[in-house]
């Protein structure tokens, strides 16, 4: 396990993806939101992906020069990818969000198109930053299946993100914010634990045989599925989850659906929307209810003598405070992807002093 320097992260993640030819700018945009990911400890969405887009840009899937294109309807945004970097697309999605809210006190975007919008809590955080509520729905677009439906093994559905955000002020010095996968994990966990040897926890997966699958190589190889939500108890509230995310994110982006096994995959299609709630009630009202909520919430009694009440974006708000002071753990699989990356792309002079 190496620990790595944020700044130094970001600057060869940046050299990398410039390195395959996007402009500086791009670059830029799409490092410093990976880092972000590693930053608040949601690594399943950061460098680790590096080779990930390099086996897309190397493929076709994504244009590392490409811009988002935009169709505006009085309050309403439509956002084609056009095949480039998600981030990209996500960062233009949250300046249309804020300018149409900000004026409306509503904004609705829909995406189509795009490549993989990495972690959809940065966007929702951005926009609850700005005192607005954030939720979307993700899609991908009918390609990159990895959700059985209850009761079988069969992959149908992508990981379909939910998120919901929400300012609380001077209530807490975090937004609250879910962001979650509609399967038991993020793809990227299992990405994570390619290559290093490690089991796979038996409640992510199932085979045909009823079985989890055992390796993260084996389900890269298309052996078994990732269970919804709630796994083989209660699954069905998770594949519901899904089915919404799916339809939602199809229909407000224009994309298509999940229709048959083998689907070209253009990315992420999505569904973003922003409330101003001061178009309800007052800031001050809001902080107060947040403020109540919580203090109940937290007079719960913990069964065990360590356990408390951890808040939705609580975790993520403490990891990257710790993290900025003492670094980004990289595991040692990962570090031999990005070296074998630094290597292909010729910018082993970028990594950071930690991998040398």
């Amino acid at each position: 396990m190496l620990t790595v320097e944020p700044d130094s992260l970001e600057s060869f993640a940046r050299a990398t993806i410039e390195a395959s030819g996007a402009t500086p700018e791009i670059a830029e945009t799409v490092a410093r939101s990976l880092v972000s990911s590693d930053l608040v400890g949601h690594s399943s969405h950061g460098v680790v992906r590096l080779p990930y887009y390099a086996d897309q840009i190397a493929a076709g899937t994504v244009d590392p020069t490409a811009m988002p294109s935009i169709e505006q309807t009085g309050l309403f945004h439509q956002i084609d990818g056009s095949g480039a970097f998600g981030q990209v697309t996500g960062r233009r999605a949250v300046e249309l969000l804020l300018e149409t809210t900000n004026e409306h006190g509503v904004g609705v975007v829909g995406i189509r198109n795009s490549g993989h919008l990495g972690r959809i809590g940065e966007w929702a955080d951005r926009i609850a930053d700005e005192g607005l509520l954030f939720s979307s729905w993700v899609n991908l677009q009918g390609g990159a299946q990895r959700i059985a439906p209850p009761g079988t093994a069969d992959r149908r559905l992508g990981t379909n993100p939910i998120t919901f955000a929400v300012p609380t002020f001077d209530a807490l010095d975090f937004n609250l914010l879910y962001d979650g996968a509609t399967s038991q994990v993020a793809h990227g966990k299992i990405i994570e634990r390619d290559g290093s040897g490690e089991t796979l926890p038996p409640a992510w997966t199932i085979t045909e045989s009823g079985e989890p699958v055992e390796y993260a190589a084996d389900f890269e190889d298309q052996v078994g599925a990732l269970l919804p939500l709630g796994g083989t108890e209660s699954g069905h509230k998770g594949f519901g989850l899904a089915i919404m995310a799916e339809l939602f994110a199809s229909l407000v982006g224009d994309g298509p659906v999940s229709t048959k096994e083998s689907q070209d995959w253009a990315g992420n299609g999505a569904a973003f929307l922003a409330i101003d709630p001061s178009v309800f009630t007052t800031r001050e009202a809001i902080s107060i209810r947040v403020e109540a909520l919580i203090e109940y919430l937290r007079s719960a009694e913990p069964i065990a003598d360590d356990g408390e009440v951890i808040l939705p974006g609580e975790p993520e708000h403490r990891t990257a405070r710790e993290r900025r002071d003492q670094g980004i753990p990289i595991e040692d699989a990962v570090a031999d992807n990005l070296e074998t990356v630094a290597t292909n792309r010729d910018v082993e002079d970028a990594l950071p002093p930690a991998f040398r």
